[in-house]
C-alpha cells in the first residue's frame, strides 16, 4: 500500500511539473494531494489525512483554481531560442546544492540527538488534536484566524467594483 501512495504521489506531482496548462497542473497537484493524505492513513493518523483532503484538495486548489481562472488572461510567450545551457547548468547546480543539503543534514548533531531521544507516537485522534490546539497553541490559531479573515475582507476588496 505505501508504494502505490508513493507512486500515486510522486506521478502526480511529475505530472503537474510537465502541464503546460495551469488548470491540468492544479488538478494534478489535487492528485498530489490524495496520495499524500493515502501516506497519512499509512500513519494511523485519520485526522490528518481528513484534513489533508478537506483543506488541501478542496479549498486550497479550489482558491488556486479560481485564482488561476480569474488572472490568466493571457498566454505566455515562447522562448525565442533553446536555452540547454542554462537548463544543464541549474540542474548541475541543483545536483551539487541538493548533495551538499543531504550531506549537511545527515552529519548534524541534531539528527543523531533526534534518533536517540526518538519515542514511538501513537495514533492522532481528532481529540488529542483539539486538545493540543487549543491548550498548546491557542494564540496562533487566533492569530491565523485573523490573518484569514483580513486575506478574505482584503480579497472582497480587491473583486468588488463599487463598494
Amino acid at each position: 500500500m505505501f508504494l502505490l501512495f508513493a507512486l500515486i504521489t510522486i506521478i502526480g506531482a511529475l505530472a503537474m511539473f510537465q502541464q503546460k496548462n495551469v488548470i491540468v497542473a492544479g488538478l494534478c497537484l489535487v492528485l498530489t494531494f490524495f496520495g499524500v493524505a493515502g501516506l497519512f492513513l499509512m500513519l494511523s493518523n485519520p485526522v490528518a489525512a481528513a484534513l489533508q483532503i478537506i483543506v488541501y484538495s478542496g479549498a486550497i486548489m479550489v482558491l488556486v483554481l479560481f485564482t488561476i481562472m480569474l488572472l490568466n488572461s493571457h498566454e505566455e510567450e515562447p522562448a525565442l531560442q533553446p536555452r540547454p545551457f542554462q537548463r544543464w547548468t541549474g540542474a548541475l547546480l541543483l545536483a551539487v546544492f541538493g548533495a551538499f543539503a543531504l550531506r549537511l543534514v545527515a552529519g548534524s548533531k541534531a539528527l543523531v540527538d533526534l534518533n536517540k531521544a526518538a519515542q514511538p507516537v501513537g495514533g492522532m485522534n481528532l481529540a488529542r488534536v483539539g486538545e493540543e490546539i487549543f491548550r498548546n497553541y491557542l494564540l496562533g490559531f487566533e492569530v491565523i484566524g485573523l490573518l484569514l479573515l483580513a486575506a478574505m475582507v482584503g480579497a472582497v476588496a480587491l473583486t468588488k467594483k463599487e463598494l
